[in-house]
């Protein structure tokens, strides 16, 4: 890619804001697409280079970057994800969550690529964009109110019934560290705590109204390459499925290649009879009411639900995604098949990750059957396997910090530390976040979880494994001859190097992973989003620049953890339980992650990166090739620059 004027298919502007100061002020979008792309590319460089290492997350220096894909705004299919992305409170380093969005469709016709807030509102504030307008409006009234209250508020303030926000509930604004941003009342930029650091600078909401339209350079080329890329939507084997189910419709999959989260991890399959009473595709044919697509999705995974049934009955809300059926509903042992749709709703409105509760009351549970907890330690609550009441309770109390849940508000790894008592083995944590990927069985999936920048992160590189895919497929997609060997440790760390890659550049420009290769083999890859951003933008664009923007965005989020955390190889290594206890049940009954292999499996990811195999740090050599000098002379100031 070479240099040149800014290029169609992006606004144009990075809009900035300093909540201290009043300040507002705009700077062009040219100044880093070329070299990053959009979106989370985008924020990484701006973080990096803006935060002093002296910072932390609540710091009112702190920024957060909101970030609109490249081809969001355009037709191009699966163009719908924007990006906030952080210092976060969770692991103390990068933080960024995706999140289908309206907004982000309208912060592009509004005529910005990108939002970086920084500074600390004296009193709450919601940030309110129409066009070249912005303003930050007082939220005093808003202060406190849960996301759906604060939607519908703003609505009326605003006079205008369609407009579409991001807002914090109360766990943003108690800091909580699994706090998370909502858009409207469904959909969060999950994991991270990015609610919590909005929250920090009183910050309630942002909402945004664009009346302008997004262009793209070559039209003609750009429509063909999106109708052949639908035209793979209409041939693919299991669209119809999603379609109908959205990602609910993976319980039976999961469960056939211990995929799942029961009992906080002590084991990855359900018992059976579990599976048939929380079957989601039941609950779906009998409560949808109505489907949701976000602009340009040719799936629609929203479902629109009333419940008309059991202890939930009346409540009306979008159903959960698969993640909620195994971190919350299996992981905690709940049989009542609509306690997902009741617990997602709940955190939706509070602004709490669904990972961040349940990793925190898991890990309360088994403490609690392990004889370490006690009522006594947990305001009287009875924390046994299956009692959905007393979950919804604690819910409600780590989103306030009240009483036992002010404890489970730093999540499973600060509560075991809070707590102490032998309990930080059953903390299922990577890096700080609370784990729901179970690292036993797909051991693709485990690499590209456990190496995660963000700390325990599926969709930053882990590969899906399931039956009835096409293995032959994939072995020309990744280049190994073992795609389909989950249990084999050889070609592991090249698929992941392969995923890792597609996960950023879809990041970067706004695709949803569902609509691409980690999610159906016959959907989206990089050669398509090559052809559609080369069109969009009129810079020729081979599958190996994006890959090489990809990999210097990976690199650079490596340092930034370098610079602010301590994280070293140790880091990146599956959890205590993963290491000790083989798979108690189900077909891979007896298999167990063998340390030593899998720790060659590691040197053989780091050295695909040309990382340090002893430290996991990049070496010069590795951030020179990337056009990252200036970050290879940080890391050797600070002793952290990898050597061999």
């Amino acid at each position: 890619m070479t240099g040149g004027e800014a290029p169609a298919c992006y606004a144009g502007s990075t809009l900035r804001i300093n909540l201290g100061s009043g300040e507002i002020r705009k700077e062009p979008t040219l100044a880093h697409a070329r070299q990053w792309l959009g979106s989370t590319g985008i924020a990484i460089k701006i973080l990096y280079d803006e935060l002093k290492p002296w910072m932390s997350p609540y710091d009112p220096a702190n920024r957060i970057v909101f970030g609109t894909g490249a081809l969001m705004g355009t037709p191009a299919p699966g163009a719908c994800k924007m990006s906030a992305s952080t210092l976060g409170p969770r692991t103390g380093g990068w933080a960024s969550g995706l999140c289908d969005s309206y907004v982000g469709g309208e912060l592009k016709c509004a005529g910005y690529d990108t939002v970086v807030i920084e500074g600390r509102a004296r009193a709450p504030v919601y940030l309110w964009i129409h066009d070249d307008a912005v303003e930050l409006r007082d939220a005093a009234h808003l202060w406190g109110k849960n996301t759906w209250e604060t939607l519908d508020i703003i609505r009326d303030d605003l006079r205008d019934p369609a407009l579409h926000c991001l807002s914090i509930g109360p766990a943003g604004e108690n800091i909580v560290r699994g706090a998370c941003i909502v858009q409207d009342r469904a959909r969060a930029f999950g994991r991270c705590g990015t609610g919590a650091v909005m929250g920090s600078k009183n910050l309630k909401a942002i909402v945004a109204r664009g009346t302008g339209a997004v262009r793209v350079a070559q039209p003609e080329r750009f429509m063909a390459a999106v109708r052949q890329v639908r035209e793979m939507f209409d041939r693919a084997r299991g669209v119809d499925e999603f379609r109908k189910y959205g990602t609910l419709k993976l319980l039976a999959q999961k469960q056939a290649v211990a995929g799942v989260n029961y009992r906080n991890f002590q084991e990855v399959q359900f018992p059976d009879a579990m599976v048939r009473a929380i079957e989601p595709k039941t609950s779906i044919d009998k409560y949808m009411v109505a489907r949701q697509n976000f602009p340009g999705c040719p799936i629609g995974c929203g479902r629109h639900l009333r419940i008309t049934a059991g202890p939930y009955a009346g409540l009306v809300t979008e159903a959960n995604q698969w993640e909620v059926v195994s971190t919350l509903q299996g992981r905690l042992g709940i049989e009542e098949p609509t306690f997902m749709f009741k617990v997602n709703a709940l955190c939706n409105q509070l602004g709490l990750d669904v990972d961040a509760a349940g990793g925190a009351i898991g890990w309360a549970m088994e403490c609690t059957q392990r004889g370490i907890l006690t009522a006594g330690d947990t305001d009287g609550l009875n924390l046994t396997w299956g009692n959905a009441e007393a979950v919804l309770e604690l819910v409600e109390k780590i989103a306030r910090r009240e009483g036992f849940g002010d404890i489970l508000a730093e999540g499973a790894a600060g509560a075991a530390d809070l707590i102490g008592r032998d309990s930080g083995y059953y903390a299922m944590h990577l890096k700080g976040q609370d784990l729901y990927e179970p690292c036993r069985g797909n051991l693709a999936w485990a690499l590209g979880t456990t190496t995660s920048t963000r700390g325990g992160g599926h969709t930053t590189g882990a590969v899906e494994t399931l039956p009835g895919m096409d293995f032959a497929k994939m072995r020309a997609i990744y280049g190994v001859d073992n795609p389909d060997k989950v249990l084999e440790y050889e070609g592991k760390a090249k698929m992941v190097v392969y995923m890792e890659a597609l996960h950023r550049i879809n990041n970067c420009l706004g695709i949803c992973h569902f609509n691409t290769i980690w999610a159906n083999l016959d959907l989206i890859d990089l050669p398509q989003l090559a052809e559609l951003y080369s069109a969009a933008t009129g810079w020729p664009t081979t599958v190996a620049d994006l890959q090489q923007a990809a990999e210097r965005q990976l690199a650079l989020e490596k340092c930034l953890n370098l610079r602010f955390t301590d994280f070293a190889r140790a880091d990146d290594l599956p959890t205590p339980r993963d290491l000790a206890e083989a798979i108690p049940t189900g077909p891979m009954a007896g298999w167990k992650i063998d340390a030593a292999k899998y720790n060659r499996m590691l040197d053989e990811y780091y050295d695909l990166h040309g990382w340090d195999k002893s430290t996991s740090f990049p070496t010069r050599e590795a951030l020179v090739r990337l056009g990252l000098g200036y970050a290879a002379e940080d890391l050797e100031k600070i002793g952290k620059l990898g050597t061999s």
